[in-house]
């Protein structure tokens, strides 16, 4: 079969659309990179092209409420988008003074939709796609349309965890080596904190990651760490947003709001939404202490009874991992102690008036009184966990430091046994070496009697010794001394 043959002007044609191609992956990757604007625009094309690849199955669940009614729906994407497109079929319900849209998952047509809809700030979308599957500080931001937070939740991971365990497990193959981890398309290291994979290190340092993340599972407290981000808006919605698509995460709040008698359904306050969503984190957090607490019970109990070096290493990996646990949740306390203390002036900077100013202007903040009456019980707890994690993480330092005492002190009293046992047996090897080469007058005929040796060694012991052991003989006598001085005035004192 013949092959058609490319005129010059079809090589021509090739290579002007080769050029025009690099040029667009060039203008792509250079207003993407560094020095790109901040922040995430959805209606830009550069953003679609980037984050489109973002997809997953979200589970998304919508309740409207006050205090006589509440309305709850579950959708998918497809139904939010098309909702959220729809000005008419979008609009909240007279009756309803709060709506609560919770998106289990992150999917870039429902970010893409909902920032539209509700013109979510760029930092703050930027945010959410940038730190939704790493453990990142939480933290809070201030804008003129909504207040953003990002809320690093801790977890034990146990079978009613948030997060599956399919979610987090990773089988560990004694038999992969390097080039099993470089073939990965993406050479990703474990992350420890996340019970996930980070994009930061490839090649050898994913190796090591990997094998030092095998060697510490056994006797760890297992923690999943993942981020939620919340928005508060003026109108009285607020949208959370979480990676994970467990409906058991806001089932709590979700079972709250469905009850007329709950302080959250009888307010109808959105701020206080959000601090219920606050203090089911801090709540999550609390069973982390008490496992931590029950473990450092544990080892110290075995080193007690016995000490042993598997014991101590276990408490080194306890320390560690309450390390990355307290600089999780101190930011967290940063940011409820924020919300109470400086949310009314943090709304006013935003106004950017000329100085003095602000005195006379009526502004309101994001959290309502009833809100910020209740941060102050949440911020005691996250104030109580980190206490208690300071005292289980010094208290565990005190047990290595007690057992590598304790294993200095047995050495020493090896070492007094064997320097007592040396200091008795030395004249005796030295006389009995002195006395048999060449023969002395007791050893030799008519009589062959080792009582003349006896006869010269135990005067040359009892002189020896005790110089020797005169430190100890001397110690020996002031705690004898002392006993029986303190024994004297405990009879002087009950007569």
């Amino acid at each position: 079969m013949a092959t058609a043959t490319k005129t010059p002007l079809d090589h021509f044609r090739a290579a002007v659309s080769k050029v025009i191609a690099m040029n667009r992956t060039s203008t792509m990757f250079t207003s993407l990179g560094a020095g790109a604007e901040p922040g995430v625009d959805p209606r830009h094309h550069n953003a679609e092209l980037r984050y489109r690849g973002i997809r997953q199955t979200c589970e998304i669940r919508i309740v409207d409420y006050s205090s006589v009614s509440m309305k709850s729906a579950s959708m998918s994407n497809t139904q939010l988008v098309d909702m959220l497109n729809d000005p008419q079929v979008s609009e909240r319900p007279s009756w309803a003074k709060v709506r609560w849209i919770d998106v289990g998952g992150i999917s870039w047509d429902v970010l893409k939709a909902l920032a539209m809809k509700y013109k979510i700030h760029p930092l703050a979308l930027e945010n959410i796609l940038h730190t939704h599957t790493k453990p990142t500080a939480s933290k809070s931001d201030y804008y003129h349309e909504h207040l953003f937070l990002r809320i690093l939740c801790l977890e034990l991971r146990d079978e009613n965890s948030v997060i599956r365990l399919s979610e987090t497990q990773w089988e560990w193959d004694a038999t992969m080596d390097i080039e099993d981890l470089q073939s990965d398309s993406q050479d990703r290291p474990f992350n420890r904190e996340a019970g996930s994979f980070s994009d930061t290190t490839p090649g050898m340092d994913a190796a090591a990651s990997v094998q030092v993340e095998a060697l510490m599972q056994k006797g760890r407290v297992e923690v999943n760490v993942f981020p939620i981000f919340i928005l508060l808006f003026r109108n009285g919605t607020v949208i959370t947003l979480h990676r994970t698509t467990n409906a058991k995460l806001t089932e709590p709040i979700r079972e709250r709001l469905s009850r007329p008698d709950t302080l959250l359904r009888s307010t109808c306050d959105a701020s206080f939404l959000v601090q219920s969503l606050l203090d089911l984190v801090v709540d999550k957090a609390m069973g982390l202490t008490e496992a931590c607490e029950h473990k450092l019970k544990r080892y110290e109990k075995q080193l007690l009874l016995k000490p042993e070096v598997n014991t101590v290493s276990n408490l080194h990996i306890l320390t560690g991992d309450i390390n990355l646990h307290q600089r999780a949740l101190a930011p967290l306390k940063r940011v409820i102690y924020g919300l109470r203390r400086y949310d009314l002036d943090r709304c006013i900077a935003l106004l950017n008036l000329p100085p003095g100013e602000e005195v006379d202007v009526k502004m309101e903040g994001y959290m309502s009184r009833t809100a910020l009456t209740y941060l102050a019980d949440v911020y005691d707890h996250i104030d109580y966990i980190l206490r208690s994690l300071d005292v289980v993480e010094n208290l565990s330092e005190n047990l290595i430091g007690y057992s590598f005492n304790l294993t200095s002190h047995e050495m020493n009293v090896i070492m007094k046994r064997l320097t007592l046992i040396t200091v008795i047996c030395l004249p005796l090897t030295f006389l009995t070496g002195y006395g048999a080469s060449p023969p002395m007058w007791w050893t030799m005929a008519p009589t062959h009697s080792d009582i003349w040796f006896w006869i010269v060694a135990l005067p040359v012991m009892a002189v020896v010794v005790p110089f020797f052991l005169f430190s100890e003989l001397k110690n020996l006598y002031h705690v004898d001394k002392n006993r029986k001085l303190s024994q004297k005035a405990l009879r002087v004192s009950y007569f």
